[in-house]
C-alpha cells in the first residue's frame, strides 16, 4: 500500500528539508540512502505499527545497527512525520492504544509490579441475552448472595486505584443485573473519575435509573446494539422483548440525561457480523428515530463500530459449547472488500441523515473507512504471548473478585478460563497484592492456540506491542531508539470514548 498523495507530499517535503541540513554530514550516509530509508520506514509504520526493527534493518540493508538508530532518531524528532504516522494514518487507532502504554513495557518484560493502567470491572450476575458470538457460559450465573461482597470488592478497587489507572464497567455478564450497582458508584468514589459503562440496556428502565441515579454521574454509557428492528434483534439475542425494551429504555435514558447531566455521553456499540453487514444504514435510521423521539435536547452522541467478533475470539465448536446457537462465522477476506464499500456508503448516509453523529471505527475498520483494504485485526500468536501476560497494563475483575489476565476470560465458568485467573480480591487481599503475588510466583503460563479466545481486540493490541518491544530490545534497539516517539503522547480525544484509548 502507498501513502495518499497529500500525505506523500508532506513526507517528501520533510525529507527534502532533512537531507539539506548540516546534520547530514554526521550520518556518513548518502542523501539518497537517508531519504529512501526515512520514506520506507514511515511507509512501513504508517500501515503496520507492528513492524520489527530487525526486519527494517534487513530490508533496508544497513551495515550496522547504529545507522538505523540514527535514522530512527531523525524520524522521532520530526513533529510533522510523527503526526502523519500517529494521527493521520489508517493505523492511528492502533497507535492511540499503543503509545499511552509503551512506557510500561519495560515493567512487563522485567516482571516488575506497577499498577495496571486499565481495570475492567465486571459486576454483572447474569445476562438475559444469548448472543451467538458471545463466549459466555450461557447456563452460568452468580448467586445473588454474592452481591454485597461484590460491592465491597469493587469499592476497594476504586478507593485504592492509582491516579494513572482508568476504570471501565462492563462484562462479562450484563453489569446492570447487579442490584447494587448504585452502591458501587456511590460514596463520592467516581466524582472525579471518568468512567464509561457498557450495557445492553435491557434493565435500564426509567424506574431503574431513578433507583440507581449514580449512573448519571458516569462519563459515558455505551449501549451494545444488536439490531435495528424486532427481527434483527431477536436473531442475535434470542430474546423476543429485547428490541422494544432497549429502544424505549434508550429513549428514556437520553431524556433523563438531558435533564440532569448534559455532559454524560450516550452512544451505541455495533458489532459488524456476516448477518448484519448489509444493513449498516438501518442502524443510522434507528439512531435517527431515537433522536426524533427525544424531542428536546441532544440525542445519541456516538456510534462505535467494531469488527467481526469471530475474527477476534473464534467460533470453534470445540470450545464454549454452552450456547443456544452460534452466528455464521467470521467475515472472510473477499467479503471485506464489499465491507469497505459498505462503510464508505455508511459515511455518506450518515452525513445526510445524522450529520452530528460521531462514528468511531475499531482498529482494522479504520483502514476500511479510509479506503485501505485490511484483512482484520492484528492478532498475537499463542507462542508469542508473554508468560505473565501484562498485568501492568490491564486486568479484569469479576463479581467474585477474581482477577483475570485477559478480558474475554471474565465470564463465569467459561470453559478453560480458570487458567487465566491470577488471584481474588476479597476482605483480606487487595488488587495490588493479588498482582504482586502472581508476578513473584515462579510458575509461568504456557499458552495454546485455543487460549487466544480469551483475548479481545484490546488484549491483542497490547500483547502484540509487548512482543514487538521485546524483539526490538533483543535486536539492540531500546524503547527510546525506535522511530515512533511515545513520550508525552496525547491520545486522540473523541466522543467515541474508548476507555482504553481516548482521553476520557
Amino acid at each position: 500500500m502507498k501513502l495518499p498523495i497529500d500525505h506523500k507530499a508532506i513526507l517528501d517535503n520533510e525529507i527534502s528539508k532533512i537531507i539539506s541540513t548540516q546534520e547530514m554530514g554526521k550520518l556518513n550516509l548518502s542523501k539518497e540512502k537517508v531519504g529512501d530509508s526515512i520514506a520506507n520506514i514511515v511507509n512501513l509504520f504508517y500501515f503496520n505499527p507492528w513492524s520489527l526493527q530487525q526486519t527494517v534493518f534487513k530490508n533496508l540493508e544497513f551495515s550496522k545497527i547504529d545507522d538505523l538508530i540514527k535514522i530512527n532518531s531523525i524520524i522521532r524528532s520530526n513533529a510533522a512525520i510523527q503526526n502523519l504516522i500517529k494521527k493521520q494514518s489508517p493505523g492511528r487507532k492502533y497507535w492511540n492504544t499503543i503509545l499511552p502504554f509503551a512506557d510500561k513495557v519495560e515493567n512487563v518484560l522485567s516482571n516488575e509490579y506497577s499498577p495496571p493502567q486499565r481495570i475492567a470491572l465486571f459486576p454483572g450476575l447474569s445476562c438475559m441475552f444469548f448472543c451467538g458470538f458471545c463466549g459466555r457460559n450461557q447456563k452460568a450465573k452468580y448467586p445473588s448472595s454474592i452481591v454485597d461482597q461484590s460491592v465491597k470488592n469493587m469499592k476497594k478497587i476504586l478507593e485504592e486505584k492509582s491516579p494513572s489507572t482508568k476504570i471501565s464497567i462492563s462484562g462479562g455478564l450484563e453489569p446492570l443485573t447487579n442490584t447494587k450497582i448504585n452502591d458501587i458508584l456511590g460514596d463520592g468514589l467516581i466524582d472525579n473519575i471518568k468512567i464509561p459503562l457498557i450495557t445492553n440496556a435491557y434493565n435500564l428502565t426509567k424506574n431503574f435509573i431513578e433507583k440507581n441515579i449514580n449512573l448519571m454521574k458516569l462519563d459515558s454509557i455505551r449501549v451494545s446494539l444488536y439490531g435495528w428492528d424486532e427481527q434483527s434483534y431477536f436473531n442475535i439475542t434470542r430474546n423476543k422483548k429485547s428490541f422494544q425494551m432497549v429502544k424505549q429504555n434508550l429513549t428514556e435514558l437520553i431524556k433523563k440525561r438531558n435533564e440532569i447531566n448534559k455532559n454524560l455521553k450516550i452512544g451505541l456499540n455495533f458489532i459488524i457480523l456476516r448477518e448484519n453487514m448489509n444493513y449498516l444504514t438501518d442502524v443510522i435510521d434507528f439512531i435517527k428515530t431515537i433522536n426524533e423521539n427525544v424531542l428536546n435536547g441532544k440525542g445519541i452522541d456516538f456510534l462505535s463500530l467494531r469488527d467481526d467478533y469471530h475474527s477476534v475470539t473464534g467460533n470453534s465448536d470445540k470450545y464454549d459449547t454452552d450456547r443456544i446457537y452460534r452466528t455464521e462465522g467470521r467475515i472472510e477476506n473477499e467479503e471485506r472488500q464489499k465491507l469497505m464499500f459498505l462503510i464508505q456508503n455508511l459515511n455518506d448516509y450518515k452525513k445526510k441523515y445524522c450529520a452530528s453523529l460521531h462514528i468511531d471505527y475499531g482498529y482494522s475498520l479504520e483502514f476500511l473507512s479510509q479506503g485501505f483494504y485490511s484483512v482484520g485485526l492484528n492478532k498475537i500468536k499463542s507462542n508469542n504471548l508473554n508468560t505473565k501476560g501484562f498485568t501492568q497494563l490491564s486486568v479484569a475483575v469479576d463479581t467474585y473478585g477474581d482477577v483475570f489476565m485477559f478480558r474475554e476470560a471474565g465470564f463465569l465458568n467459561r470453559e478453560g478460563n480458570k487458567k487465566m485467573i491470577i488471584g481474588r480480591v476479597d476482605d483480606k487481599t487487595n488488587l495490588e497484592n493479588v498482582i504482586k503475588n502472581f508476578l513473584s510466583d515462579e510458575k509461568v503460563k504456557t499458552f495454546q492456540e485455543n487460549d487466544l479466545r480469551f483475548l479481545d481486540s484490546f488484549d491483542h493490541v497490547l500483547a502484540s506491542m509487548v512482543f514487538q518491544k521485546e524483539q526490538d530490545i533483543k535486536f539492540g534497539i531500546s524503547l527510546n531508539q525506535n522511530p515512533i516517539k511515545s513520550e508525552n503522547y496525547k491520545v486522540e480525544s473523541g466522543t467515541g470514548n474508548n476507555w482504553y484509548s481516548d482521553d476520557i
